[in-house]
């Protein structure tokens, strides 16, 4: 126990790196309501410009994971905060909207090195804990959890561009701790020495199926968040403010359940039956959102409560089975497609949503129904991970 304090200690450069990661990624969302007054663009081709940002978000990985072996993760890790901060700059600027759009873009690339090189990192320098993955998902979910009420708040009194702004003097903090506090971090490891302590090869089909999971539920959670602001602003009347402001104090309400949702996944990754107790998290989020069309006000906040504490609690999960189907060697490449499906293939979630929205009249509790579908899906993978697993047998 007292191994994993001092190690997680170490990491908290890296955990702050995450939340600052998840903070300005969620800005957009948080001042959609302002930003669509302003451009008069429809919520598909808004949403589309912020899925543009994941995709970019997601696809950046690639070169993260072909280079894991040879690059320090810590080296990488200054390099997206420090560019994350100046795009952040840059999106408060803006002087019109194709600028804005070139900004959440590069803003999407910048920040899309930072899970592949903090997920190696953690694995080298944890072997592989899944508390730590989940210390680490709570820090993400902190800055994910503060962005809606932060960027709400500041864009109600002074417009959409403060809180990028306030964006990237944060991240300029977050990369001067990068630079002065890591250097204790042990994050320089021969992968062969790790490789000689702990060895399997990959087992593809397990892998297969966790892969075409994450894709699903990046999916799920790039649309939840492109609108969640916008439909509890909407759908929830029982707070006394705006509905900008509204949805951004709902929203970070409902993320900051994820944290304690994290945790509890980082403890139960250590478990057995790993794969059904992940199957089992996938359903329940289907039947959240399911549940989330029909309802509103204080049921629809309770019902968004449950949903955010069992999705990200599938995330140290994931990151557990990745490890364990997956090889040292191909550690650092197995991270890099699992985000380049979850927030590449999966931003694709942001624009459908918008699709639907726009179909439905601007209603956008129909949002949930398409989400809920999708999280079917990924629960009859998990289903199809619990037999397939069975031929890797008992991996380290």
């Amino acid at each position: 126990m007292d191994v994993e304090r001092s190690t997680s200690a170490q990491l908290s450069p890296i955990y702050a790196a995450h939340a600052l990661v998840h903070l300005l990624l969620t800005l957009f969302p948080a001042v959609l309501f302002i930003l669509r007054a302003k451009s008069g663009e429809s919520y598909a081709v808004l949403g589309a410009t912020y899925g543009a940002a994941l995709l970019v978000y997601g696809l950046g990985a690639i070169p993260v994971g072909l280079l894991a072996n040879r690059v320090r993760p810590l080296t990488f890790l200054r390099f997206s905060t420090g560019a994350a901060a100046l795009a952040a700059a840059a999106i408060a600027a803006a002087p019109g909207t194709l600028w804005f759009a070139a900004a959440l873009v590069a803003l999407g690339a910048a920040c899309s090195v930072h899970h592949t090189a903090a997920l190696t990192l953690i694995t080298r320098a944890g072997r592989s804990d899944p508390r730590l993955f989940g210390h680490w998902g709570m820090m993400g979910n902190l800055g994910l959890a503060i962005a809606p009420a932060f960027g709400g708040l500041l864009a109600a009194w002074a417009g959409w561009r403060l809180p990028f702004a306030a964006g990237a003097a944060l991240g300029l903090c977050v990369t001067a701790w990068l630079w002065l506090g890591t250097g204790h971090i042990a994050d320089n490891v021969a992968v062969e020495t790790l490789a000689a302590e702990e060895p399997h090869d990959t087992h593809l089909p397990s892998l297969t199926l966790v892969y075409i999971i994450s894709a699903a539920i990046g999916f799920v959670f790039t649309g939840f968040a492109a609108f969640l602001p916008a439909i509890t602003g909407m759908r929830v009347d029982f707070l006394p403010a705006t509905t900008v402001v509204r949805g951004g104090i709902v929203a970070s309400l409902v993320y900051s359940v994820g944290f304690f949702g994290q945790w509890w996944g980082g403890h139960a990754g250590r478990r057995r039956r790993l794969e059904r107790r992940y199957t089992l998290i996938i359903a329940a989020n289907a039947a959240c959102l399911l549940a989330a069309f029909w309802l509103q006000d204080w049921g629809l906040v309770v019902i968004l409560v449950a949903f955010s504490f069992v999705h990200f609690s599938t995330q140290p999960l994931e990151n557990t089975l990745i490890a364990r189907f997956t090889s040292h060697r191909a550690r650092g490449m197995s991270f890099a497609v699992s985000c380049v499906l979850a927030f590449g293939v999966g931003s694709v979630g942001a624009w459908a949503g918008g699709l639907v929205a726009d179909a439905a009249g601007g209603r956008l509790q129909y949002v949930f129904l398409l989400l809920a579908a999708v999280a079917g899906v990924a629960t009859l993978c998990g289903v199809a991970l619990q037999r397939v697993a069975r031929g890797a047998g008992e991996r380290p």
